[in-house]
């Protein structure tokens, strides 16, 4: 399988697949397709696998596309302005992301749920329940904004405003904490939370949050109207 991630602020991944060669995405991510890909609803992993996957946020049923031929080209993208991050996964390697960021992956990556504590749940902005990724294969994720990106080498620990939280890799430690300044949380935005990170691994970050896009366009038009009254 090949990639090739275009455009700027609405990015679309297209994919080249080899006769045989499958992958599976994200119902209603799909672009558009060469007539030579099979494209059939699946569940991947069986139902118990669906039902962990429902409870993230995501479809329970997956489209896995599956080449009739070679050169065959699929591309699918994401339904917010954003950027599609790529990683590739080795055996045993697992990464977790908040619960929208998924788009595709190769038909040899596990997806399954990943619950958090009580205090990420409620605070954190990612939800209880996340999505787990382990390899071997390629995985793609869509991200609101720009991509961050941080590798962390276990001396130094990473806080960050929880609805920026993209995902990370397994090996590190996620809790959610109070700030230190609670005058700060009351007048200064920051919100009273912030997410922790230690030891070793990646984090991504998404420059755009989710929550508050989504709140300041529900503003917006709740006050336009209003002055329309």
């Amino acid at each position: 399988m090949n990639y090739e991630i275009e455009g700027n602020s609405m990015q679309v991944l297209k994919l080249t697949l080899q006769n045989g060669e499958s992958v599976y995405a994200d119902s209603g991510k799909l672009v558009s397709k060469s007539e030579n890909v099979a494209m059939t609803p699946r569940l991947v992993g069986g139902i118990i696998k669906a039902l962990e996957r429902k409870v993230t946020g995501a479809t329970g049923m997956l489209t896995e596309f599956k080449a009739g031929g070679d050169s065959a080209t699929l591309s699918v993208a994401g339904i917010m302005p954003g950027k599609i991050k790529a990683m590739e996964l080795g055996a045993g390697e697992s990464f977790i992301a908040e619960h929208d960021a998924f788009l595709a992956a190769g038909s040899g990556v596990d997806f399954t749920a990943q619950t958090v504590g009580i205090g990420p749940a409620f605070f954190g902005g990612a939800g209880f329940v996340l999505q787990k990724f382990k390899g071997p294969g390629n995985v793609f994720m869509h991200v609101s904004g720009d991509i961050l990106e941080y590798e962390l080498d276990g001396t130094t620990a990473l806080e960050v405003d929880p609805g920026h939280i993209a995902g990370f890799d397994d090996s590190l430690s996620y809790k959610i904490r109070f700030v230190d300044n609670i005058r700060s949380a009351m007048f200064g935005g920051v919100g009273l939370f912030l997410a922790k990170f230690e030891g070793k691994g990646r984090v991504i970050l998404h420059s755009v949050s989710r929550y508050k896009l989504s709140s300041a366009i529900y503003t917006q038009g709740l006050a336009e109207t209003q002055g329309k009254k």
